[in-house]
């Protein structure tokens, strides 16, 4: 433990390199009520994740912190095989957008079962858990994934009651709607049947 306090104090160090106050003002003006924000951008994150090592203590200590930058360091610093172990609390745990957007890129759509957990993900109450969602099944559709019949029926049908009621995670809900349907006039004609009208 004393080795991976040692780790955060080094990352503490970089991070301090690499602040920028008028980036941390502008990110409390967002909304952001970190304790504290170093204003690092995410090249520069992602620079510093790469001097150390991937380390399940460091990492879920540094989601522990109240620190915008130890949040997304966490995220970049936590091996693959903890991921099962840790996505659902931190999940729950996220209170930024941007916090989820990373959990989604870097861990949510490498999990078991990715599809089948992002389409429950993105039915939750939950905003952030709902953006969770549509961000995975965002990225595994870029990357070429595709749902069984029953799957998408499930997400055309909910997608279509978030665009539709103008939810909070309608822009997510209809950018993962198009990488999905992209080009094939098929799944567009099977969303558009599904919701009622034509939207694609």
């Amino acid at each position: 433990m004393e080795e991976s306090r040692e780790v955060i104090r080094n990352i503490k160090k970089e991070l301090r390199l690499f602040m920028n106050g008028v980036t941390s003002f502008q990110q409390r003006k967002l909304g952001m009520e970190y304790n504290i924000i170093f204003g690092v951008s995410i090249p520069h994150l992602k620079e510093i994740a790469m001097k150390f090592p991937k380390d399940y203590d460091v990492a879920t200590t540094l989601w522990k912190e109240n620190i915008r930058e130890s949040k997304l360091l966490a995220i970049l610093l936590l091996p693959e095989e903890y991921y099962e172990e840790v996505a659902e609390r931190w999940i729950t745990e996220c209170r930024y957008r941007e916090n989820a957007d990373h959990l989604a890129h870097n861990i949510l759509c490498k999990l078991p079962c990715a599809l089948e957990r992002a389409l429950v993900w993105a039915c939750s109450k939950e905003e952030l858990c709902c953006y969770c969602g549509y961000m995975t099944l965002s990225h595994l559709f870029r990357a070429g994934d595709t749902l069984s019949p029953e799957q998408e029926k499930r997400y055309f049908a909910t997608a279509a009651t978030h665009i539709n009621m103008q939810h909070a995670c309608k822009a997510q809900a209809l950018n993962s709607l198009l990488l999905y349907c992209g080009e094939d006039e098929e799944k567009a004609g099977r969303y558009n049947a599904a919701a009622g009208k034509e939207l694609l």
